[in-house]
């Protein structure tokens, strides 16, 4: 075994000994500047030994062809102002002109140039008249069938003659009052509105009456006759109109119409008052009648327990001929109703007479519990 070794030592010698150069030569793995010496007892002992580096200057890369690319410069150029007067425009769209005239450009000038004679004008409509170019820089007027709008219900048909607002009458062309006492219709191209006959119906279902001054109202006209259109006979308590019953909802109530003739004539009425359940009794009289005349009471009985009853301020307290309490007043009676208890129900009567002893008194009275 140990000569097996011996020859494999030599063997690697040998290799090593085959690529030496000499003194100073680089071997095929080593840097330049490095010597490598053989040990002389037969053992390969290499010694490293750094060599001095010289300092490098790093020369600019030579340019190709002999030439130098200079900086690229960012500055945009300066255009060098022109001499002279510069020019007013480009194109004709810079400049302006007047009615009648279109803008020019030539040469870099502004200009005009006359439109053609005809040429429409911006104008109002509906003058029957239509504003044109005249073909030499200025503006006409000619005559076109432009009338105003037609106005509805003025018994007049509107049109053009000759460049002017024409207005002919028609008669068919009727006017509206919205006015159920009256006739509307067209006199010579003018609105007339007359009144419609006395006691002609009106109002809501024609449920009301014309009167002679084209009103209408809730109850027939009283003429000269002092004519009473009323439930009659009606002059005392016992006799009064019965109204029927109401409630004390604000919904109920409605009116009577009467007329008290001479100084001695008096009307009665009574009706049924129910105090439906969480409502307020109210129980306000309203007379309305020629020249304000006319007076008007009011007398009320619980149908339960005691009756109080109170007057405003303006009202008198009055006792009825059968004895119930009451209030008497002008225009408006509001007296106060308590009953003994929750219930207010209550018998009414109301009675109108004429204590200014005026001859004729037309009425219509109101209402309500």
């Amino acid at each position: 075994m140990r000569g097996m070794w011996t020859i494999a030592v030599t063997a690697t010698l040998g290799l090593l000994g085959c690529g030496d150069s000499g003194t100073g030569a680089s071997t095929g793995g080593a840097s330049d500047g490095t010597t490598t010496e053989a040990a002389t007892d037969g053992s390969a002992t290499a010694a490293t030994e750094p060599t001095a580096t010289e300092p490098t200057t790093t020369e600019p890369a030579p340019t190709t062809g002999g030439t130098t690319t200079a900086p690229t410069s960012t500055t945009t150029p300066t255009t060098e102002p022109t001499t002279g007067t510069p020019a007013e425009c480009q194109t004709a769209a810079d400049c302006q002109a007047p009615t009648c005239q279109a803008p020019t450009c030539e040469a870099g000038m502004c200009g005009t140039m006359n439109l053609a004679e005809g040429t429409p004008v911006d104008d109002l409509p509906g003058d029957c008249r239509e504003t044109v170019c005249d073909g030499a820089g200025g503006t006409k007027e000619v005559p076109i069938d432009d009338p105003p709008a037609q106005a509805a219900g003025d018994c007049k048909v509107v049109g053009c003659l000759q460049g002017q607002v024409e207005y002919t009458p028609a008669d068919d062309d009727l006017p509206n009052d919205d006015n159920d006492c009256t006739i509307d219709s067209c006199m010579a191209g003018q609105p007339v509105f007359a009144a419609k006959p006395m006691h002609s119906p009106c109002g809501p279902m024609g449920a009301n009456f014309c009167h002679s001054d084209a009103s209408c109202q809730a109850c027939k006209e009283v003429t000269d006759a002092c004519e009473d259109y009323g439930s009659e006979p009606h002059e005392t308590q016992a006799t009064a109109f019965s109204l029927g019953e109401i409630t004390d909802a604000d919904a109920n109530g409605s009116f009577a119409c009467g007329t008290v003739v001479g100084a001695g004539d008096v009307d009665w009425y009574t009706f049924s008052g129910v105090d439906a359940f969480l409502n307020m009794v109210d129980p306000s009289r309203t007379l309305v009648a020629e020249n304000d005349a006319g007076r008007l009471c009011v007398y009320m009985q619980c149908d339960n327990g005691t009756t109080t009853v109170g007057c405003g301020a303006n009202d008198t307290p009055d006792t009825a001929p059968l004895g119930q309490k009451g209030c008497c007043g002008l225009g408006t009676v509001s007296p106060s109703l308590n009953c003994t208890g929750l219930d207010d129900s209550a018998k009414v009567w109301i009675k109108v007479d004429n204590p200014e002893m005026q001859a004729c008194v037309p009425y219509r009275l109101d209402y309500h519990f």
